[in-house]
C-alpha cells in the first residue's frame, strides 16, 4: 500500500543523512541503515533544532511508529534499518507509512470493499426481485395464452357441432321434401285420368306445382352464392361439378341419385333404400 507523500519526519532524516554534515549521523557502509553514534549530541543539535523533541526515546517511537528496526553493533552505536530507507534512494520514502496511517488506510480499504459489497448484494437482490417480477409475468401472459387458445378451441368445436346440424337437417329436408315429391307424383299415377278424377288431380297438381316451385327454390339456394344463403352449403352438394335442370325429368333424377349417393355416406344403407322407396 502507498501513499501520495513521503513522511516529513523521514525526508528530513534523509536530508541530514545525505548532507554528512554532523558525524555523529551517517549511514551504515552498505546503505542499507543508518547510525547514531552519540545520543546527547543527537538530543541537542538535531532533535531540538529540527524535531522540537528532547528524548532520543520519543526519536525511537517515532520510528518504531514508521516500521525501524533498531539494533546495536556496540554499546553507543544505535543502528536503524528499513526496507525502503536506502541512501540514495530518496524516492522510496512513500512507500513508508506510519502505523497510525497504516491501519486508517486499512480501515478505508475495509470500508470501499464492505461498501463495493453492499452494492453488488443490493444489485444482485434488485436483479433477483426483477427476475421474479419477468417470470410471474411470462406466467401470467402464458396462462392468457392458454385461456385463448381453450377458447378458441371451444368455439371451434361449437361451430363443427352447428354446422354438422345444418349439413344433418338439410340432408334430411332434402330427402324427406324428395320423397314427397315422388310420392305425390306415384299418387298421380294411380288416379285414373278421366272426368271423374279430374278435380282430384287438379288439386294434386297444384299441389305439385307449389311444393316443386318451393323445392327448387330451396335446391337453387344451395347452388348459388355462398353470400346469398343463410346458411352453409350442404357438404354433398360444396364440391358437386353436377349441373341439375330441376324443371326437366332428367334433372330431377339426377339431383335423385346425387342425394341418394350421398345419403348413403351418412345414413346406412338399409335407412337410405326405405326412405327413398315409393
Amino acid at each position: 500500500m502507498q501513499q501520495k507523500k513521503s513522511p516529513k519526519f523521514l525526508e528530513k532524516l534523509f536530508d541530514l543523512l545525505e548532507s554528512e554534515q554532523y558525524r555523529f549521523l551517517r549511514w551504515s557502509d552498505d546503505g542499507k541503515s543508518f547510525e547514531v553514534c552519540d545520543i546527547k549530541k543527537l538530543e541537542k543539535q538535531i532533535l531540538k533544532v529540527f524535531y522540537k523533541q528532547k528524548s532520543f526515546a520519543s526519536f525511537i517511537r517515532q520510528l518504531n511508529l514508521y516500521g525501524f528496526k533498531r539494533s546495536k553493533i556496540r554499546r553507543n552505536i544505535n543502528v536503524f534499518a528499513h526496507r525502503y530507507f536506502i541512501q540514495g534512494e530518496k524516492k522510496q520514502l512513500i512507500n513508508i507509512i506510519s502505523q497510525n496511517k497504516l491501519k486508517v488506510l486499512e480501515e478505508l480499504s475495509n470500508q470501499d470493499n464492505n461498501l463495493k459489497h453492499q452494492i453488488y448484494e443490493a444489485e444482485h437482490q434488485q436483479l433477483t426481485e426483477t427476475l421474479k417480477d419477468l417470470q410471474n409475468q411470462q406466467k401470467q401472459i402464458q396462462m392468457k395464452f392458454n385461456e385463448q387458445i381453450h377458447l378458441q378451441m371451444q368455439l371451434k368445436l361449437r361451430i363443427i357441432q352447428i354446422m354438422n346440424q345444418i349439413n344433418t337437417h338439410d340432408i334430411t329436408i332434402n330427402i324427406k321434401a324428395q320423397h314427397s315429391y315422388q310420392l305425390l307424383c306415384k299418387v298421380m299415377q294411380l288416379i285414373p285420368n278421366n272426368e271423374q278424377h279430374k278435380e282430384e288431380l287438379a288439386i294434386i297438381r297444384s299441389i305439385c306445382k307449389v311444393f316443386n316451385e318451393f323445392h327448387l327454390e330451396s335446391m337453387s339456394s344451395y347452388l348459388g352464392s355462398p353470400n346469398d344463403r343463410l346458411t352453409p352449403l350442404p357438404f354433398y352438394l360444396q364440391d358437386s361439378s353436377v349441373s341439375l335442370e330441376f324443371g326437366s325429368k332428367q334433372g330431377q333424377n339426377q339431383f335423385y341419385e346425387l342425394l341418394q349417393n350421398q345419403a348413403t355416406k351418412i345414413f346406412q344403407p338399409s335407412q337410405v333404400k326405405q326412405q327413398f322407396m315409393i
